[in-house]
């Protein structure tokens, strides 16, 4: 309809895989949502949809209809290593406004390799405008990495641990606990687990050491994003090549927002840095991890069990639960190691793959010895055959050579 207007949801279609930026050709829109949090008002005419996250746009339809006009998404191929020829990056569908008028092909011009020239959600305002939580009691600290470990195959790591699920889910293990619930050594030492108390202001600094950006969700909450460095635009992706990351300086700033964004879904930059917050006021566990599916596959996530002797008063599993996990062998009671009797004792917890050892291991030694005691006895065996006189039947064998040699040459 003319001058009409419409509010479409605009979420990525590619949940596990990578970004996308939106838009519509020659339409400016009005962002009104953010994973589920209403904000103020704020005109756009591109977007970056990071894998899970959420907008919801409001746009005023044009009073002509004598075109139609392309909407555009275009996957970030920033975040592919390599892009198969089959692979069609640019998808086009089409804000009909005129059935006989033609669909003519959009001509994309975006530079997306360089920068990230999207609207940046960090400049939006909750419509609520809850002020920025003041005064954080828990500080957990989070450094990106990515890896290979000796089985050969790469990893993601949070401050170089590899998340290794725990033989027993930590919701059980938190529930059936007792007062060792408040103490994060029950739940394993390969599950990056935080304890939160109940009703804290929660930060947590996450610092990038990777040279792709991540785009983090955390479950149970929509956290204040209260700092992120580089923002969108065109240095986005100027700490990309640098060799160490550029960490938050909690002395050396620049001012929070008195209202910050929140939503449940952010995209910490490459090799720079993102700061939220929450309260932990919901208790049970919530995973913290990147969106990107193969990257939480690799062990690129963190546990958060908020408020655990809360959990045990408020919490009652159904018993439908532990018969599912009975069928399938999963213990619902004890440690992350399933022991039940000392709780802090971790004996026959999961444990990743062992970190590639730095230098030569024992057999790479012995390996390496034996091939240069080969070389040696190789080069003297040539040496030995080389300098070992000629036998009766090789001299005569070498004259006649030489003889019909130089009568090839005389006839010539």
């Amino acid at each position: 309809l003319p001058s009409d207007c419409f509010r479409p949801k605009a979420k990525s279609s590619t949940r596990r895989s990578v970004a996308q930026y939106f838009y519509i050709e020659d339409h400016n829109f009005t962002i009104v949502e953010v994973d589920g949090v209403f904000t103020e008002p704020e005109e756009a005419s591109l977007i970056y949809i990071a894998v899970a996250q959420r907008y919801s746009i409001l746009f005023t339809t044009k009073a002509s209809t004598d075109r139609n006009y392309g909407l555009v998404t275009i996957a970030d191929q920033v975040l592919l290593d390599g892009i198969p020829d089959t692979l069609v990056l640019n998808q086009t569908n089409w804000l009909q406004y005129n059935p006989s008028a033609s669909f003519d092909p959009v001509n994309v011009t975006l530079n997306i390799a360089d920068e990230n020239p999207a609207f940046d959600d960090y400049s939006l305002v909750p419509y609520d405008k809850e002020p920025l939580l003041e005064n954080p009691t828990k500080i957990i600290n989070l450094t990106v990495s990515m890896g290979i470990l000796d089985n050969g195959k790469p990893y993601a790591f949070f401050n170089d641990q590899t998340y290794t699920h725990p033989k027993v889910p930590s919701l059980y293990t938190a529930l059936t606990a007792g007062e060792l619930a408040t103490n994060e050594a029950v739940y394993g030492e390969h599950t990056n687990s935080f304890v939160l108390n109940h009703l804290e202001v929660v930060e947590v600094v996450l610092t990038n050491n990777d040279g792709g950006s991540h785009p983090f969700h955390l479950h149970q909450h929509n956290f204040q994003v209260v700092s992120r460095y580089p923002p969108y635009g065109e240095d986005f992706y100027s700490l990309s090549d640098n060799v160490n990351p550029q960490a938050f300086d909690p002395n050396n700033h620049t001012a929070f927002p008195e209202y910050p964004m929140r939503r449940d879904v952010v995209v910490l930059p490459p090799m720079g840095n993102i700061v939220i917050r929450f309260v932990a006021d919901n208790p049970g566990v919530a995973l913290f991890h990147c969106h990107i599916d193969w990257h939480m596959q690799q062990g690129l996530a963190a546990t958060f069990i908020e408020a655990p002797l809360e959990m045990q008063k408020k919490i009652k599993i159904p018993e439908d639960h532990f018969a599912a996990c009975r069928a399938a062998g999963v213990p619902y009671a004890g440690n992350a190691a399933a022991n039940t009797k000392d709780l802090l004792d971790l004996s026959g917890q999961n444990k990743p793959a062992k970190p590639v050892p730095a230098g030569f291991t024992a057999r790479g030694i012995v390996a390496l010895v034996f091939s240069c005691i080969a070389a040696f006895a190789g080069l003297a065996a040539i040496t030995w055959y080389g300098m070992a006189p000629l036998s009766a039947s090789e001299q005569e064998a070498a004259e006649r050579k030489v003889v019909s040699t130089n009568v090839q040459t005389a006839e010539e």
